[in-house]
């Protein structure tokens, strides 16, 4: 796979955090940002994960030619969090991996693929019944402003402030909204709240996985 030059502002473009040793990892959900996440922004160190049940987001957790077990076992667990085992409930789900040159847009026969799939070529290294769950945090700036994070456990232990631990539940994530909030709120220092208070509902909903949750306690 030829080098390409990537933007530094790449993950902007996905669904992504920062591993607790300092690794990137984006997750592309619809078709086109699967296509992008893969032509455009994978490398051939790069891994690419994928949650075993349909319809699952594509994952990537950039290498630059190194690979850390810590990297990668949180990047499992964010490719088993954000999948459709939400709305069932599951406690946990398989997920596989691969790398970016073992994809291919034509399956054997030469016939192409719709946009959004691949057809993996060799071994795919599979981990099995990992817990799903899924970490949402506040990092506090020194001038007291909070940036919204999520992902794995570690990683979001790691780069924020105060964080929440949810799991599959019995809360649509639509009306668990100011309950994280309040709960992120109860956690703060008094000269933290009024960066959290400035936080959006849309804001947290864009960090949510599908489906019903409620807090790990």
């Amino acid at each position: 796979m030829p080098s390409k030059k990537i933007p530094k502002n790449w993950r902007t473009k996905f669904r992504n955090f920062t591993t607790s040793d300092g690794y990137a990892v984006a997750a592309a959900n619809s078709a086109a940002g699967k296509e992008k996440l893969i032509s455009k922004f994978s490398e051939e160190d790069d891994l690419i994960l994928r949650n075993e049940n349909a319809g699952s987001p594509f994952v990537m957790l950039k290498t630059n030619g190194q690979l850390s077990e810590t990297a990668l076992k949180e990047a499992v667990e964010f490719a088993a969090a954000y999948c459709v085992t939400w709305h069932d409930k599951l406690e946990n789900a398989d997920v596989c991996c691969v790398k970016p040159p073992q994809l291919t847009k034509t399956i054997p026969s030469g016939e192409p693929l719709a946009k959004g799939y691949f057809f993996v070529n060799g071994d795919k290294k599979n981990f099995s019944k990992i817990e799903v769950r899924l970490s949402i945090g506040v990092k506090i700036d020194p001038q007291g402003n909070a940036t919204l994070l999520s992902g794995p456990v570690m990683a979001v232990r790691k780069n924020s402030d105060y964080f929440l631990t949810l799991l599959p539940g019995s809360n649509p994530t639509e009306a668990f909204i100011d309950e994280i909030k309040r709960r992120l709120l109860l956690k703060a220092a008094p000269d933290h709240k009024a960066g959290i208070e400035k936080i959006t509902p849309e804001e947290i909903f864009k960090h949510l996985p599908n489906g019903t949750v409620t807090v790990a306690e």
